[in-house]
């Protein structure tokens, strides 16, 4: 038996605009992705025979059948790499909440199928890659490349964006939630007062100016999260109030953000939300890769 062991990273939406709907019903997207520190442990482990795949979790809730992204990656991967015989585990250690718009579930995907690459010295090309995960995980993709990237389509046309500068992000999720469909329903009926200024965005990541992204940013699935989850406006009520240079909703929820350049003034931050949520992390701007090839 082999097993490799790799970090899958969180991301958050440094920005994200719907602007259209495809004939099939998925909504179009632009946002703008940004890989952070908090990250899974994902361990996958080569045996002998050909009993399948086998999934475990740390966290019971969590499904380990077919249901999990990770296994359906795995079948996807075994398929496209004409191997019929195989027996894997696959175990995740998780960190990352689940339904928090932090992609924990596409970033555990992403490093599944690097470490079947690894294990089964397959290659795939960063395109042939996309064309395979696209189908299971709009944002899969993204943690191939990690880093920040501009987002379109339903989340699967990326295209390298300037870094994001060092500073502190400190997240926040409360215990309640709404799902994407709640939400899609929701934002019909809302509607989207103001778009985020995506081209804004970029400018501010290639010179650094904070205040010219807090200015650009914005998250049109906001004022539909919000009624149906009001914890995630006081959250980030929270962050303003403690001086966090853009506080966001990031993805559909329920999770914010915020950033910080004053690493005290985020931990004094951390310590008033955990006040009224146990999920709080700081985390960092990173890009770490999934190597396919």
């Amino acid at each position: 038996m082999s097993s490799v062991t790799l970090r899958a990273y969180a991301k958050i939406n440094l920005s994200l605009d719907v602007v259209g709907k495809r004939e099939d019903g998925y909504h179009l997207l632009e946002s703008v992705f940004q890989g952070i520190s908090l990250y899974d442990d994902v361990r996958v482990m080569r045996e002998e025979g050909s009993g399948g795949i086998t999934v475990r979790c740390n966290l019971p809730y969590i499904p380990t059948d077919r249901r999990n992204i990770v296994y359906k990656v795995a079948e996807t991967f075994f398929k496209a790499a004409r191997i019929s015989n195989y027996q894997v585990t696959i175990e995740l250690n998780k960190t990352i909440p689940s339904g928090a718009g932090l992609g924990g579930g596409s970033a555990d995907g992403a490093a599944v199928f690097s470490a079947l690459c690894r294990l089964y010295k397959a290659s795939f090309s960063t395109e042939e890659a996309t064309a395979l995960l696209v189908p299971l995980g709009a944002d899969i993709p993204f943690f191939l490349h990690s880093g920040t990237m501009l987002a379109r389509g339903v989340g699967e046309i990326l295209t390298p964006a300037p870094p994001l500068q060092d500073c502190c992000i400190v997240l926040a999720k409360p215990k309640a939630g709404a799902s994407t469909k709640e939400i899609f329903c929701k934002l019909k009926e809302v509607g989207i007062p103001r778009h985020p200024d995506t081209p804004g965005v970029l400018r501010s990541l290639e010179t650094g100016d904070l205040g010219l992204l807090a200015r650009s940013a914005g998250n049109v699935l906001e004022n539909a999260t919000i009624p149906l989850c009001p914890q995630i406006g006081k959250l980030k009520g929270i962050l303003q109030k403690c001086g966090a240079d853009l506080a966001l909703m990031t993805g559909s929820g329920s999770t914010v953000f915020g950033i910080f350049t004053d690493e005290k003034q985020a931990r004094r931050a951390m310590r008033t939300l955990r006040k009224h949520t146990r999920l709080v992390y700081l985390t960092r701007p990173i890009c770490r890769p999934m190597k396919t090839e």
